[in-house]
């Protein structure tokens, strides 16, 4: 199974002291080959990619627990924002569907009520080549 077939992968970022942080993400599959997924634009993650590009995946749950015998995947992030964004979100939207709808819906209502003003971030990933 490819990463992108993943429900969740647990998706590391590096402290400028070099400490890995994970947090599992929905994932998807990009046209290019690349992947993808959505945050907040004011999460932790977004804010260590700033400071140092490299990443890992690995396949996991929910919660961010590791499936068994799963590789670790290498590459670089990015923030993206415009139509690229666009895309990104759109395929977050085809394979999450009824989940990505509520979250949209909560964060619609978290604006109205003057929380959650930093709005979303799509993130690209490009896995190093093996």
């Amino acid at each position: 199974m490819a990463i992108a077939d993943e429900k969740y992968v647990s998706f590391t970022t590096f402290k400028k002291n070099g400490d890995p942080v994970s947090s599992a993400v929905w994932i998807v599959a990009l046209p290019d080959g690349d992947l993808g997924f959505t945050t907040s634009a004011g999460s932790w993650k977004v804010k260590r990619l700033g400071n140092n590009p490299r990443i890992t995946v690995q396949a996991s749950n929910v919660r961010g627990i590791i499936k068994s015998g799963s590789p670790v995947l290498t590459g670089v992030a990015r923030v993206i924002s415009g139509d690229e964004a666009k895309i990104v979100e759109k395929a977050v939207g085809r394979k999450y569907i009824t989940m990505f709808r509520v979250i949209q819906l909560g964060g619609w209502i978290q604006q109205k009520l003057g929380r959650g003003v930093e709005g979303d971030a799509a993130i690209r990933i490009t896995l190093d080549a093996n």
